[in-house]
């Protein structure tokens, strides 16, 4: 009998113990961010002799602080690299984003080429396609899921049911658990976890209340970026980069 006891308590720790690592519902994820931009500046002739196979990897850091209901999405600042050009660090984009998901909204602090520009819009919804596969990210085992974004392009990410909240790195969302690795199908753009911490997030650091003035739909700020950027940018480019949020 004695026996039988100390076998049924040690299975209802065990129990305890997996039900607590699978209820994370508020803490910081750390990601690394790695981006190819052999492959995401292309043939662009203003750039494309900037890029050698030394400075091709950009690698960027990037924290998500989460709870039940919010998110907010933050680069994390670094030292630059002294003998860097200045524009290399603007060919990747260090937008802050807010996640409210009882609202199912969104909000961004865009640096725009150095300016900085709001956009506030709904939350997309994104048809997932979850499979069987499975990957570790920070210790923590994710199963694969697919998002065709487009009929050229597909995305792929890998959540936690570990950690409940349904938050993921540039605002990305709608899957049962946590995004701990986001990646698009060539390889261009890489983002996994490299540490989680589980702990209490204040409701003030997901609060983007403080900012009131011009704030665009995505749809008005693709415009706005058109008109006063045309030369540079192309309207598909634009769409193609909000398709993301």
């Amino acid at each position: 009998m004695e026996c039988f006891k100390r076998i049924l308590a040690t299975a209802i720790i065990a129990l305890l113990t997996t039900a607590s690592i699978a209820q994370m519902t508020s803490g910081k994820i750390i990601f690394e961010r790695r981006t190819n931009l052999k492959k995401t500046v292309g043939d662009n002739p203003r750039i494309k002799d900037y890029i050698t196979d030394e400075n091709k990897i950009r690698k960027e850091n990037f924290e998500l602080s989460f709870n039940e209901n919010s998110s907010v999405f933050s680069y994390i600042e670094e030292d630059e690299v002294a003998d860097e050009p200045g524009f290399m660090k603007m060919l990747t984009h260090r937008n802050k984003i807010y996640q409210n998901l009882e609202e199912k909204e969104f909000f961004m602090v865009m640096n725009s080429w150095g300016q900085e520009m709001l956009l506030k819009d709904s939350l997309s919804q994104r048809t997932w396609i979850i499979t069987e596969s499975k990957r570790k990210f920070a210790g923590h085992m994710c199963r694969k899921a697919v998002w065709n974004m487009n009929d050229s392009t597909r995305i792929y990410a890998w959540f936690s049911p570990d950690i409940v909240p349904s938050v993921g790195p540039e605002g990305f969302y709608g899957l049962p658990g946590a995004i701990l690795g986001l990646a698009t199908e060539d390889g261009s753009v890489v983002y996994f976890a490299t540490e989680i911490k589980e702990e209490a997030v204040e409701v003030s650091k997901m609060d983007y209340s403080q900012y009131k003035k011009d704030i665009y739909t995505k749809g008005e700020l693709i415009s706005t970026l058109v008109t006063s950027m045309g030369k540079w940018v192309k309207k598909k480019d634009l769409e193609s980069l909000f398709s993301w949020y």
